[in-house]
Order: structure tokens, then sequence, then C-alpha cells
């Protein structure tokens, strides 16, 4: 056991900068050696937590008189420290995606899961990880689902180009004689232009659990994606969609060998 306060107190707050930096290193080097640091830092904690006497810490005070009552206490403590660092670690590592320095799919997994198993070492519970974690389901929810999303663009893209085009070779250089077939190319354009500013806009800030229900509507009731489109579509994106449904439900990878290797 350790018994000088003043060891006790360097060790914690050794922890808790190793944790800082491996926020940092995160965000700014890589998400292996910010699992790592973070892992290292809250290992510290958790050992030299049970063996203080006394923890005057961020207002914080636990006594610990060899009970499990005053055990509890430390462990609240430490939660409510570990609890916070946790969720800004893994919320940095997942807005990474958005940046230049984008994370890997395997660096951010191994980050979530070091950071997940430290915790449950303490006694953080299942409904308190999913709040730390919920910046990892949205952000890879949400990638996964853009890969659908892109692709149908892509075909709205393309409608709403040939239709264009054809106002264009349509309406060439002579004035417009017949102003109901006029109106009716252009409601067509812009019909397709609107679908797709729709699409464009659709998954950011909806619920994680939503997006895919929320996506998958919106290309089935477009007016400008042909029925036969729609069934090759969703037919060649079969695995694809099993893969984000299985992910919402379970909060893993249903093919990690494929997710895990981006």
């Amino acid at each position: 056991m350790l018994k000088h306060t003043l060891v006790k107190n360097i060790l914690f707050f050794m922890a808790l900068a190793l944790i800082l930096f491996g926020i940092y290193a995160t965000f700014t080097l890589s998400a292996t050696r910010g699992t790592v640091i973070i892992g290292a830092g809250l290992g510290i904690m958790v050992i030299t937590q049970f063996d203080w006497s006394e923890i005057k810490i961020l207002g914080l005070e636990a006594k610990l008189r060899d009970t499990i009552s005053d055990a509890e206490n430390v462990l609240d403590s430490l939660r409510k420290v570990s609890i916070p660092i946790s969720e800004v670690a893994i919320s940095l590592a997942s807005r990474t995606g958005r940046m230049d320095t984008a994370t890997s799919n395997k660096d951010l997994f191994n980050l979530v899961t070091s950071i997940s198993n430290e915790l449950k070492k303490i006694n953080v519970s299942d409904k308190e990880l999913d709040e730390i974690k919920k910046d990892w389901y949205y952000f890879t929810t949400f990638d996964m689902c853009s890969i659908l999303l892109e692709e149908a663009k892509t075909i709205l893209k393309t409608h709403h180009d040939k239709l264009e085009q054809q106002y264009r070779l349509w309406i060439g250089n002579k004035p417009i004689s017949d102003h109901v077939t006029n109106q009716k190319m252009i409601e067509q354009v812009e019909h397709a232009k609107k679908e797709l500013q729709y699409l464009r806009n659709l998954l950011w800030k909806k619920p994680y659990y939503d997006m895919p229900f929320i996506l998958r509507k919106a290309i089935d009731e477009s007016s400008v994606i042909t029925a036969k489109e729609k069934e090759s579509f969703w037919k060649s994106n079969d695995e694809l969609w099993k893969d984000i449904i299985f992910y919402i439900e379970h909060k893993n990878f249903r093919r990690p060998q494929l997710w895990l290797s981006k």
C-alpha cells in the first residue's frame, strides 16, 4: 500500500496529466497513441485511489476507512473525474473524421474499447458508457449511411443534369412558343434540384438510430429516382444496410474485418 499522502497526490496528478495528454495525442497524433496513454492514466488512478486514506481534488473529498462503503465513495469520486474526460477523448477522436487529420476506424475502435474497459473496472454503468460513446455511435453511423447517401445523390444528380441538358437543347436560342412545355420542363429540373438539396443535409444532427430509416424513406419516396433504380440500389447495398442496422442494434460491427480495415 502507498503510505505517504504526498506520493499519492503526485501519482494522482500524474495520472490526470497522462489522461489529458492522451486526449491531446488522440486529437493531434493518433488514436493508438492516445489509447495507450489514456489507459495508463486511468489504470494509475484505479490503483492509487483505493490506497488513499483521504482525497481532496477538484472539490471532491473521500475518506477511506477500509470499508466497502468508503471504497464506493472513492469510486464515485473517480467516476466523476474519469467520465467527462473519457467522453471528451472519444468525442474528439470521433470528430477528427470531419477534419484533415482523420482517425482510422480501427484506431478509433481500439480507443473506444480501451477506455470502455478501463471505465468498467471502476463500475461505470452501461448507460453511462453509452452516453460517453454517443459521438462514436453518431459519427460511425453517419459515415456508414453516407456511403448510401452519396450513391443516392449521384443518381439524383445524373437525373438533374440530364433534365437540365434536355431543357437547354429544347429551348436553344429561339423564342419560347410552347409555354406549357417550357413550364413543365422547368418544374422537372427544379424538382430534381430540390430533391438533391434535401439529401445533402438529410442526416446532419439526426439521432444516429434514426439515420438509416430517414435515408431509406427519402430514397423510396423520391419521384425522380425510378422504381427500377430504387430496386437496384437496395439490392446492391443489402449487405451495407445489414451492417448499419447491426451497428445500431449491437453498437458493434457486423463485419469488423471490413470496417476496421479502413
